[in-house]
């Protein structure tokens, strides 16, 4: 968790605050307090980074695998399909 001190308020702000502002979910409070404290904060940043590179990550395996692999795993299964073991 977070802890910030802000015009003598101390807002505890979590991991999952960020992750719904990634997502577009926080509320409108926590979302305004995000982005007007950000620059002051890098682990922010840090972490919203994070967040970016695992969910790119994910959509990459979200792709169809590539021709040659579907193709070995096709004959592969096929090939087993019919003999007993």
């Amino acid at each position: 968790m977070f802890v910030v001190n802000s015009n003598n308020m101390t807002k505890p702000l979590s991991h999952s605050d960020l992750l719904l502002y990634y997502y577009g979910e926080a509320d409108a409070e926590t979302t305004a307090f995000i982005q007007s404290n950000i620059a002051e904060y890098p682990e922010w940043s840090v972490y919203l980074n994070e967040l970016y590179e695992a969910t790119s990550d994910l959509d990459q395996l979200m792709i169809s695998p590539m021709n040659t692999t579907l193709a070995i795993i096709l004959e592969e299964s096929d090939s087993k399909l019919y003999h007993s073991i």
